[in-house]
């Protein structure tokens, strides 16, 4: 013995012209509210992006900072 779960029926005006259920809204397709972009998934976020930029710029002042001391005291 199955018991179906009650659900709503939708005016004949509402329903597809295929007869399937209409498809629910993605979550962020509220009106008003902007559409993200297709890429937007796949962008670092920004505090990332600003850190790895540090990180470089740190990296590449320590090994010039290390090259010059080496540089100067070889020269001697």
């Amino acid at each position: 013995m199955s018991v179906e779960p009650a659900r709503a029926e939708r005016p004949a005006d509402q329903q597809p012209a295929d007869g399937q259920p209409a498809s629910r809204p993605a979550p962020d397709a509220r009106p008003g509210r902007p559409v993200p972009a297709s890429d937007e998934q796949y962008k670092a976020p920004m505090g990332m992006t600003v850190r790895v930029f540090i990180y470089l710029v740190a990296v590449h002042f320590i090994v010039f900072f290390f090259f010059a001391i080496f540089y100067l005291l070889g020269a001697q």
